[in-house]
């Protein structure tokens, strides 16, 4: 019997959009390795900068995509417990060195070392990918597989949002409607939070979907006067708590000015160049400034109990459908159209 030939989505070089649809063999599980059948795999911005060839590095060629479900189609030796179809996530890094403070403090994605699905190793836009036993985590009941396609970037949101508390009387200012923006829309209303989110014009959908998701005020910041509202609505005091979410340095400036004295500011957008920032107003105003990136198990386990409580819905994020020979489409919905969340249906 011939080896097995499936399809993946593979980024060749560096160059920008040197992306194509081939026939790679089907992956078959190593001791304590697992095989999973892609069900759902969605678009995410770092996707978008390794397409545009804006990434610093990444193997080549590589598989793309790191957010996704699916079922366990096969196992390796030393994998106990794990029935074939189960529905499963599984976080993106691979393997970190495991011996620095920041892993042994349950922080890996600062790992210098790590190695993640998607950028150091294969990634989930093709019908199957294969990780370790240890970035399984079994999906319970309530969660349907296109749902579970957006545990990774809620995970995100969640890990950004760890070091400060969120409470009912807060007014908490989000900047950049876009997926994250939104994920965290959704995480700050479900802690009883009065949201407002700022855009640009260009986002009208996105902003029009945050209003949908729960937001108690949207703003266009270059045209609404968004500063002189978010104040209005603060007694001039500004945000307690400020998400941003664009990564630009219009969106930092902007949260920077409108969080009040003694706030919270959290930076979760990011970017490849450098922002010029006055610094100065984080001394002036007192503003405790953190910043997010990446995800711990912990994270997953959270993210996944807060969607299996219902107190946060994705569907309203995803705006289309497509199969993998339908990738141009799919990346120019994301990048152009204004498009929220776009899945690959496998």
């Amino acid at each position: 019997m011939g080896e097995l030939l499936v399809k993946a989505l593979l980024k060749q070089s560096l160059e920008a959009e040197d992306v194509l649809v081939h026939e790679v063999l089907k992956p078959e599980p190593c001791p304590n390795e697992v095989i999973i059948k892609v069900h759902f795999a969605g678009i995410c911005g770092t996707d978008m900068k390794i397409y545009d060839g804006d990434y610093p590095s990444y193997k080549q060629p590589l598989v793309l995509g790191h957010e996704f479900s699916g079922q366990v189609e096969a196992v390796g030796a030393g994998v106990e417990d794990l029935a074939i179809g189960t529905n499963v996530v599984a976080r993106t890094i691979v393997s970190s060195c495991g011996k620095c403070e920041l892993c042994i403090m349950g922080r890996e994605s600062l790992c210098t070392w790590k190695k993640r699905i998607g950028f150091d190793h294969d990634g989930v836009f093709a019908e199957y990918v294969k990780v370790h036993k240890d970035q399984i985590h079994v999906l319970p009941k309530e969660i349907d597989l296109v749902s579970a396609a957006l545990i990774e970037p809620f995970t995100v949101v969640v890990h950004a949002l760890n070091p400060i508390t969120i409470k009912p009387s807060d007014v908490v200012l989000v900047i950049g409607p876009g997926p994250i923006g939104l994920m965290a829309v959704l995480l700050c209303k479900a802690y009883g939070a009065t949201v407002v989110v700022v855009g640009l014009e260009q986002d009208q959908k996105r902003l029009k979907l945050a209003q949908k998701m729960g937001a108690d005020l949207v703003l266009v910041s270059d045209l609404d006067n968004s500063d002189s509202k978010l104040l209005a609505l603060t007694d001039g005091q500004g945000a307690n708590i400020v998400l941003e979410c664009s990564g630009t340095a219009g969106g930092v400036n902007q949260g920077l000015q409108l969080c009040r004295r003694g706030g919270q500011y959290v930076q979760i957008g990011t970017r490849s160049t450098p922002i010029t920032v006055d610094f100065m107003k984080i001394a002036y105003k007192e503003i405790k400034v953190t910043g997010g990136i990446g995800h711990s198990k912990l994270d997953w386990e959270n993210s996944i109990r807060i969607l299996q409580s219902g107190k946060v819905d994705f569907s309203p994020l995803i705006q289309d459908f497509y199969n993998l020979d339908q990738w141009k489409e799919a990346f120019d919905a994301f990048k152009n159209k204004g498009q929220t969340k776009v899945l690959f249906k496998l």
